[in-house]
């Protein structure tokens, strides 16, 4: 069976059990110039050392004050302890694209809305783990983070990075004609070894590249792939493998290792792909995927090991009442792209491994040796947290530290490692 079962939760968790103002010339390519600051102090690190290989659940929060930049806010949680471990903040800079009124594509505006750091809750309850994109906003050890730049009175876009103590540097250099299309790179994510920062362009009819600027040299583009990019409102790029594609697509999550991943495709719902070996469209027609069955009813959450996803009901309650709110395991080596789960291998879809509730419940993590998940549950307006074995018909346990809360209730968990 696909699932990987495990007999007890593991507790204490482990994790690694297995695994002043811009006055430069803002068009001048490849400028260094302090973050935009608004009365605000720099960026600093609130942390000593480098963010740890292994045990270690790293969450992203942003604040966006009044009468000051907005922040994120990158912190290291011990998830046996629920202490901080390393904590990095990020000051963004004033031109950089940071609220959906831009209608500018950047992870950095997911990360801010609606995301400030006060504990509480909507009737939604908090986010599920983030998308591969969100984690790639910063690079490996979370010391730069990828903006989107806007000029205010042109509309152009481009793309740059800021570090920790506050530097931005711009990638990307200005309208190169007196008269010609508006530059729009937008959708900046780092290439994890943080050489380059990826994005997309998108023209006036629909068409999508894909391209990376260098952070060294003259910060030169570097094209990657190109699309019609028709019915893909919504799409964001995210990076996978080595060597490194890009992915544009709709709420794409990479594999551990990079050569799978799931997406939505308008028109045939979530779809499980093998990374191309060049960048692409995850679109109809596009690079060759297979569909999830209707009646594996699985929203993907992420990925257990190289080829099982951890799937909850892709609307608000399964259509199964033993599935209720509850998280199932789906082997996608099994799927053969019908509509229906392959006859003989209806053990592909895992059986629920927490208790059907009227609780509403969201993944926030995943294990990296993918034995173990936390979950946010809401019941009423109150908020908690359980761990729990990935496997059939275990009890989650609740996590009882105070940390925990201040840990999960805020923010995406980016990367539990």
């Amino acid at each position: 069976m696909a699932a990987l079962v495990v007999a007890t939760v593991l507790l204490p968790l482990v994790a690694g059990c297995g695994g002043g103002h811009d006055d430069a010339d803002p068009d001048a390519k490849g400028t260094q110039a302090p973050a935009g600051q608004q009365g605000g102090s720099k960026s600093a690190d609130q942390g000593s050392g480098a963010f740890p290989d292994k045990g270690v659940i790293v969450t992203a929060s942003c604040s966006v004050p009044a009468s000051n930049p907005a922040r994120v806010t990158v912190t290291g949680w011990d998830p046996t302890t629920w202490e901080r471990t390393v904590s990095r903040t990020f000051t963004v800079p004033a031109e950089a694209v940071v609220a959906e009124a831009d209608d500018v594509a950047s992870p950095l505006v997911e990360l801010c809305a609606d995301n400030f750091p006060e504990a509480g809750t909507s009737e939604d309850g908090p986010r599920a783990v983030a998308a591969t994109r969100l984690r790639q906003l910063f690079d490996k050890d979370f010391s730069r983070m990828a903006v989107v730049l806007i000029d205010r009175e042109t509309e152009a876009t481009g793309v740059g990075y800021v570090d920790t103590s506050g530097k931005l540097t711009k990638l990307s250099g200005g309208q190169s004609e007196d008269f010609g299309d508006t530059p729009r790179e937008e959708n900046a994510v780092f290439a994890q070894d943080g050489s380059a920062v990826w994005f997309t362009e998108t023209d006036s009819s629909d068409r999508v590249r894909i391209a990376s600027r260098s952070v060294a040299g003259d910060h030169a583009v570097t094209e990657q792939a190109g699309g019609d990019g028709g019915y893909m409102d919504g799409a964001h790029l995210a990076l996978a493998g080595d060597p490194v594609r890009g992915l544009f697509g709709k709420e794409v999550r990479v594999s551990h290792d990079g050569r799978k991943a799931t997406t939505f495709i308008t028109g045939r719902g979530f779809n499980v792909a093998d990374v191309p070996q060049r960048s692409a469209l995850f679109k109809v027609d596009g690079v060759k995927t297979t569909g999830i069955p209707f009646e594996a009813d699985c929203y993907p959450y992420g990925w257990v090991d190289d080829v099982t996803v951890l799937c909850g009901p892709r609307l608000d309650e399964a259509d199964d009442p033993e599935r209720r709110n509850s998280f199932w395991t789906l082997d996608t080596s099994r799927l053969d792209g019908t509509a229906d789960l392959p006859r003989g291998a209806k053990d592909a879809l895992g059986d629920p491994i927490i208790p059907a509730t009227d609780r509403k419940t969201t993944v926030r993590a995943i294990s990296p040796d993918g034995k173990q998940l936390i979950f946010a549950s809401l019941r009423g307006t109150r908020l908690e947290f359980f761990v729990s074995a990935i496997g059939p018909g275990v009890t989650p346990k609740k996590i009882a530290a105070g940390g925990a809360d201040k840990a999960l209730s805020v923010g995406d968990v980016l990367e539990w490692r």
